[in-house]
This record gives structure tokens, sequence and C-alpha cells, in this order.
């Protein structure tokens, strides 16, 4: 479910973290035609930013029309980039690794994963999943870099088939152009946006 005019959002953070979080809402903003609001008494159905014991996560796209939606920003969570990624699941977005033509761009060594993190590389059915017809996404905020949730002494948990040099993965620096594409598509941005 996608949220109508703006995610409205209640702030229980203070100090350096409240300033991270406004900063990774107002990049979203800049770079699509969602906007972030205040929640107001009347408003049911809202972001609440919080520390669950997940550390960093969220729901994927709006889950209710009348009831707050959570987003953990827990220990080492506060950094802008991190902010930002959390903030694509609220906004409908999936992990791009986890997309239904996810085979074609990455491998998988789920051997070299943690034991119960391993969820966190289903591969997604189409069903389940719409990419707009965006092209697989290297440089995506929503990807997982290449040694996430990797055991002890194991480097790689994703790998790129592309090659020459293999592409970057993983970053949490900012939207690539392919998230902000998507976005405008999936919200039906003006085209000033695009």
């Amino acid at each position: 479910m996608l949220w109508h005019d703006s995610c409205r959002t209640v702030l229980l953070h203070q100090g350096e973290t409240k300033a991270t979080i406004m900063k990774a809402m107002r990049h979203w903003e800049n770079h699509t035609c969602l906007s972030f609001v205040e929640r107001e008494p009347h408003h049911k159905s809202y972001i609440i930013f919080t520390v669950k014991a997940c550390g960093c996560c969220s729901y994927v796209g709006r889950r209710s029309e009348d009831e707050p939606q959570a987003i953990s920003i827990g220990k080492n969570c506060d950094k802008k980039g991190i902010v930002i990624h959390e903030l694509g699941h609220v906004i409908g977005f999936w992990h791009e690794h986890t997309r239904p033509d996810r085979d074609d761009h990455v491998e998988i060594l789920l051997e070299n994963v943690v034991e119960g993190q391993d969820f966190n590389f289903k591969k997604m059915d189409s069903g389940e999943v719409n990419s707009l017809r965006e092209p697989y996404d290297y440089s995506s905020v929503m990807h997982y870099a290449k040694g996430t949730f990797a055991k002890p002494n194991k480097d790689e948990t994703i790998r790129p088939k592309a090659c020459c040099p293999r592409p970057l993965i993983g970053q949490r620096i900012q939207l690539s152009p392919g998230d902000v594409r998507q976005t405008n598509k999936l919200y039906g941005c003006p085209s000033e946006f695009s």
C-alpha cells in the first residue's frame, strides 16, 4: 500500500539522531515528489521512529490505513544513508538483491550468511514485487553490500556477476538515479522529478 499525499511522521529521537533522520527525509524530498510532514492528531496512519531489537528495520510499504508504522533506528543505525535505506522500505521498496531477476545479476552465497539472516536474501516472486521495468541497480541504496551478514572469516554473501571491474554494491550515501526513477514512477511524480 502506498502513502497518500505525504508520509506523516513522529520523531521520538532527540539530538543528533533526530537531525540525521530529518536529513534523510529531506534527501527523499529533494529527489522525488514525496514529502514528510509532522503527524497531526487526525492522522491515523503515520510513521513512528523508534528503537527495536531488530536494530535497523522497517516493514515494506504502508501497512495500515489507521495504525502507526514503526521504523527502528537503533544502535549504529543513526547514519543518514541507513535512514535513507529504511525510509525506502516504508515508501514501498524491497531490497534490490531480492528482485525476481537477481540471479541474472548477482550470486547469493547463502553458505556464507550468518545463521538466522538468510531471510534477508530470499528471492521475491514476480507477484510480490514490481520493479516498474527499471533495470537491476547495483548502485541502489536498497542493495546490500557484498559482505552484509557474512559469517566470521567470510568476505562475501553477494557477488556481482558483472565484470571488469565488478560493480560496488551496498552504498549508503544517497539515492541512485535508479532509486529516484523508480520512486517517481511508483508515486506518479510530475516529470520535473524524473
